[in-house]
């Protein structure tokens, strides 16, 4: 099924079921979640349209569940006295984002959430820490589960599945787009996900109680169910939907989620990368319509009439596509463009200034 544009199909704004493709009301989906424990509501990190639906949906949920738990994959739990602090009213912005240390363990633009957090405060409503070390992941990731110290493993769940074979599939798909450096084992990436999505549904089972909750979390985590959902479904046998938000033009299938709601395409701004593209039809690749002189394309050597055919080594053919690959890595500052030019393949590394990028997708 895809979501279609402007002259057809499911424009930006509807929300429907993929399974049945039902086109339901804001009001239908909140009556519905009212009926269930838990609310996951993914979001694409570095988009701000996922941002406003994950709040729109918070505060009318909040407006009658005085008890509503709110669940951030973007704060490590271990920093559960911080966040404690900052639903009390305790702390103001620059003291809890240095608290949480925000610009080490998450990186993108606190803007994007700060109404979230802010509402959160306004409400005094509970904000619990999902998230686990990123150095532990990396760390099973390059050497597997067994690699872990006893400290180490404290901070991880206490049981992690490892066999579900559509999820190794699903993971197996991001494997192919992330594999570099000292990451090229399959076997302890796989782990290194199920660490986290099992250290999170811990987190999450751990918390609620007999409280509702709103969990904020990537897409992967979330999609088809088997990341999060279905680790705490295992843990406390309660009920939950799953939102999605997916940009417009994205094909979608059946079981990814419960609802799908469709958002604007956000793509990187390309005035931090010098570049205006444009697509070309039953061809590969993107064309460079643009260079702006001065801009990172320009100084790594791009050319106007090149063809962009992959970025980190994702293939690109539309600007989904590019979406996708410049913020698939958070700490990535440095960019691998393939280009064709002239009959010939060529590489060109693409270097974008940390504070270039801060308040926009790319």
């Amino acid at each position: 099924m895809r979501i279609k544009g402007r002259k057809g199909g499911f424009k930006v704004g509807t929300i429907f079921r993929p399974e049945t493709g039902e086109v339901v009301s804001f009001e239908k989906l909140l009556d519905d979640l009212r009926k269930v424990r838990i609310a996951y509501i993914g979001e694409m990190h570095a988009s701000r349209a996922h941002h406003l639906i994950q709040l729109k949906v918070l505060k009318a949920l909040s407006d009658k569940r005085n008890n509503l738990l709110v669940g951030m994959e973007m704060f490590e739990a271990s920093y559960q006295s911080v966040l404690d602090q900052w639903s009390a009213g305790l702390l103001d912005e620059t003291s809890f984002l240095k608290a949480v240390d925000w610009e080490k363990t998450w990186k993108f633009d606190f803007s994007l959430y700060r109404p979230i957090l802010e509402f959160i405060r306004k409400r005094s409503l509970k904000l619990v820490g999902l998230n686990v070390p990123a150095s532990i992941v990396e760390k099973v990731a390059r050497e597997g589960l067994d690699s872990l110290s006893k400290e180490e493993r404290s901070k991880v769940a206490r049981k992690i599945f490892l066999s579900n074979e559509r999820h190794r599939a699903y993971v197996k798909e991001a494997f192919k787009n992330h594999r570099s450096g000292d990451i090229k084992n399959f076997d302890f990436f796989y782990q290194a996900q199920c660490v986290w999505d099992e250290s999170m549904a811990e987190a999450i089972a751990d918390a609620i109680d007999n409280n509702p909750m709103v969990v904020l979390a990537g897409n992967g985590h979330i999609a088809y169910r088997f990341g999060i959902p279905d680790r705490v479904l295992r843990r406390t046998n309660t009920s939950f939907r799953t939102i999605m938000p997916v940009p417009v033009g994205t094909e979608v299938k059946p079981d990814i989620a419960d609802y799908v709601w469709v958002t604007p395409l956000q793509v990187p701004r390309r005035s931090i990368v010098g570049i205006r593209l444009k697509c070309i039809k039953q061809k590969e690749g993107i064309l460079i319509e643009k260079v702006v002189e001065g801009k990172p394309a320009a100084l790594a050597g791009i050319k106007c009439g090149d063809v962009l055919l992959a970025i980190d080594g994702r293939t690109v053919s539309t600007l989904i596509d590019i979406h996708r690959a410049m913020t698939g890595g958070k700490k990535r500052q440095d960019h691998i463009f393939k280009i064709k030019r002239d009959g010939r393949i060529m590489e060109f590394t693409i270097h974008i200034e940390k504070n270039a990028g801060r308040n926009n997708d790319g």
